[in-house]
């Protein structure tokens, strides 16, 4: 049993540590190790190819169940960084530097993503219209990776009004534990032991923010080493769920059974907690040998997620690779990574750049 005693409420100053000229936070570092995460998640597509008798499934399940807490924790840290904006600048300026950062090189590269769908004549011009092109962008059909917009941009509407209630912990708090309790906990129980209720009391709290609410919190907070301890506890319990539930699940009915999984489903939470306070109390053990990687990466790891799928398609037709190998899966990303910075660095010359690559 979590007791409040437990658990000290601090405000931390953020300070990054210091290495030499390299300074690195722990957000940094999450940050940096996410970007990494979801390029594997996605080089790792073949999990979604489900063949029952295939070797390479069984590894792709795992693959796919560790490197799951990317999407969460990106969620978690725009809670970090953006709920207390109104501490430091006008609401105004809150959804322009939102706008900015965010939608305008969402829009620019859905369109180039269109283009590009076009070139490979898997869309034909002459079934495009204006509004068939704002479906397909508010759908993400261009590009499916970049499904991760559309409820980001729900979760930056709603933090204005989350930010009004963070100075108060106890009211905070309450609109956390009853909706990860109602929107995830209850749902997840139903769903595996299949009990015949129709479950329609959830907290009306958009569906991500649950992790946008976490990141804040768990910023806010320090955990005696005891909590710690259960935390990752709970978190290895929620990676073993989705493992080994996924896995026998699906093999027994011979297709991907998603009980499981999802990001708003309990074993999910679990483990997104887990690696955020885990990376969060021990981030500096890793500053002596990969502060400079972290901090060089930092520039690109909104940029890896916006070229990735370029070379996602183009590196494995060009280099006749196997996409089914685990040296593709677990190690894509290291070719990928070396052409995004590079595609950045250029792009990032050209005049418009800084805004379609912040």
């Amino acid at each position: 049993m979590l007791l409040m005693q437990d658990i000290e409420i601090i405000e931390e100053n953020k300070k990054p540590f210091e290495m030499g000229n390299q300074k690195v936070d722990y957000i940094t570092t999450l940050s940096v190790i996410s970007s990494l995460a979801v390029v594997i998640l996605h080089t790792n597509g073949a999990f979604w190819q489900f063949n029952s008798t295939a070797r390479y499934w069984f590894t792709a399940n795992i693959i796919e169940s560790v490197f799951y807490f990317a999407v969460p924790i990106f969620y978690m840290i725009s809670g970090i960084t953006l709920i207390d904006y109104n501490k430091r600048y006008s609401l105004r300026e809150y959804f322009k530097k939102r706008v900015t950062k965010t939608v305008i090189p969402f829009l620019f590269w859905s369109l180039v993503y269109l283009l590009l769908q076009i070139c490979l004549h898997h869309i034909s011009v002459d079934k495009l219209s204006l509004a068939s092109i704002i479906n397909g962008i508010l759908t993400t059909q261009y590009v499916g990776i970049f499904w991760f917009f559309i409820p980001l941009f729900s979760c930056y509407m709603i933090i204005p009004v989350l930010s009004n209630i963070a100075d108060k912990k106890k009211t905070f708090r309450y609109i956390l534990l009853v909706s990860i309790f109602c929107n995830s906990f209850i749902p997840f129980v139903i769903n595996v032991f299949r009990l015949p209720i129709s479950w329609n009391l959830t907290f009306p709290i958009v569906g991500y923010s649950i992790y946008i609410l976490l990141g804040y919190y768990l910023d806010k907070i320090h955990f005696t080493k005891n909590i710690r301890v259960l935390i990752y506890f709970f978190a290895i319990v929620g990676l073993l769920m989705h493992i080994a539930g996924t896995y026998y699940l699906s093999i027994a009915a011979k297709k991907i059974i998603q009980t499981y999984k999802g990001y708003l489903n309990i074993p999910c939470v679990l483990y997104s907690i887990g690696i955020y306070v885990c990376i969060k109390e021990n981030y500096k053990l890793l500053i002596p040998i990969f502060s400079k990687p972290i901090t060089y990466l930092k520039h690109y790891s909104f940029a890896l997620y916006l070229l990735q799928f370029f070379f996602l398609i183009a590196i494995p037709k060009l280099l006749h690779l196997n996409i089914f190998s685990i040296g593709w899966r677990l190690g894509g990303v290291f070719l990928i990574l070396p052409l995004v910075i590079l595609a950045t660095k250029i792009i990032r010359l050209l005049p418009l750049g800084k805004y379609i690559l912040p």
